[in-house]
């Protein structure tokens, strides 16, 4: 990835950058409520430690070479896109609670009762996202690309 690509999108998060001999260390700020990778890539250490904003300084640190540069970059990326993406589904959530609530407020008790949810279509689509997803993953996986 392009240095400036790099910076540029995670310009939001990232708060230095440092070579420490042999290493580097990405120093990143993310929100308390993020969470990260359920298993770290080899090679790749992340230290997290709390920061006087309310937030969590996330240091990514691996040896300074091409490689494994690219592959703290795309961890940090996949942890950032699936941060927002679960912020973004959590307000969706919400809104569309609200706008339940507000239905069940206006109508009368029989329209309700006959209220309906069509599980079935909204597992077909899951599953084919799923399918997708997957398939994706085995393609980055298959490139040399590890993801979570």
């Amino acid at each position: 990835m392009i240095f400036y690509n790099f910076i540029d999108k995670t310009s939001k998060y990232l708060k230095s950058v440092r070579v420490l001999k042999n290493y580097v260390s990405f120093d990143m700020t993310f929100p308390t409520t993020w969470v990260m990778l359920k298993k770290t890539p080899d090679n790749i250490e992340i230290i997290q430690n709390e920061n006087n904003e309310g937030g969590v300084i996330t240091s990514f640190v691996c040896l300074n070479n091409e490689q494994h540069i690219t592959l703290l970059e795309n961890t940090m990326d996949s942890i950032i896109k699936t941060n927002i993406e679960r912020e973004e589904k959590e307000k969706l959530f919400k809104m569309k609670v609200r706008e339940l609530q507000n239905i069940f407020e206006k109508e009368k008790l029989d329209n309700l009762k006959s209220l309906k949810f069509d599980i079935e279509e909204l597992t077909k689509i899951i599953e084919v996202e799923d399918e997708i997803t997957e398939s994706k993953d085995n393609k980055r996986v298959e490139q040399g690309v590890r993801t979570t």
